[in-house]
């Protein structure tokens, strides 16, 4: 598929179903942001609003794409509760697509019209999902005409998702009592078990803490530890790589010095409110 973006925009305005296309992501980021742009190992990313999102559920649709048909194609829950992602693999080329309905957009476009997402935290979470993605940059490439003013309202209104302090001694209480189970598991010889907390546990709370300091701190930082090679000096890169060879001495090193990175970030963000329960 010569043009992802050109071909997914003609084939929406074929039908009355999908109301709008929007490209979201690093191919519709500035040309002069160095850390977004895009590259070679770019995927496409798009919004779909429709009136039909069960149409994605299966691949049939991509036939008319002229991409053949998908090498996978998975179907998951993605933002704002009802909507879904959706992800094809095509030979060569890459598709994710935000599928949201339009009946829940409507019913957002009218909570802010009425100004609900300024008193409901729950309003402003879900909008902020959106936010997140479109602040960086979007286009509109179908359905400008009905769509654009409440995207432009969601980027100017509602904040990015963040973490209070109270967010972050959360995860901190959570951490503690990952690192406690890892630390059975490597005695009892659960290895492959301890790896894994090692990484979706200990690691991921970590990655979620430093991305918010940075925040704070009012540097450039990626969700989902992205880019960290290019936007984190080496020393705070070190301390949020997980590596070992999955020895037990090496998941009990390496949870060691998680949970120093924990601390470190904790005394950034939250300061004396945190100590380390465990002991040295």
């Amino acid at each position: 598929m010569a043009d992802p973006a050109q071909n997914l925009a003609a084939w929406a305005a074929r039908g009355a179903a999908v109301k709008a296309v929007v490209l979201i992501g690093s191919r519709a980021r500035p040309a002069e942001d160095d850390l977004g742009q895009a590259d070679a190992e770019s995927d496409w990313d798009f919004h779909v609003i429709t009136s039909q999102p069960g149409v994605f559920t299966q691949p049939a649709w991509t036939a008319a794409l002229g991409a053949g048909a998908p090498l996978a194609y998975v179907d998951r829950l993605g933002v704002l509760g009802t909507a879904r992602k959706i992800s094809a693999v095509f030979q060569g080329m890459e598709l994710d697509l935000v599928v949201l309905p339009a009946w829940r957009l409507q019913l957002a476009q009218v909570a802010m019209s009425l100004g609900l997402h300024r008193q409901s935290a729950e309003l402003r979470r879900a909008l902020g999902d959106l936010a997140v993605v479109l602040r960086p940059g979007y286009r509109f490439l179908h359905g400008a005409a009905g769509w654009e003013t409440f995207y432009r309202k969601v980027v100017a209104e509602v904040p990015d998702p963040r973490l209070d302090n109270a967010d972050a001694l959360r995860l901190a209480q959570g951490f503690v009592c990952d690192y406690l189970w890892l630390q059975r598991k490597v005695a009892r010889g659960e290895l492959v078990a301890a790896r894994r907390m090692l990484h979706r546990g200990l690691g991921e709370v970590n990655l979620q803490l430093a991305h918010e300091l940075r925040l704070r701190r009012g540097e450039r930082s990626f969700p989902d530890g992205r880019r960290l090679e290019r936007t984190h000096p080496a020393a705070e890169l070190a301390g949020l790589a997980v590596a070992g060879d999955g020895s037990a001495e090496a998941l009990r090193v390496a949870a060691g010095q998680c949970a120093a990175t924990l601390n470190t970030l904790l005394a950034g963000l939250v300061g004396a409110d945190w100590r380390w329960p465990l002991g040295q």
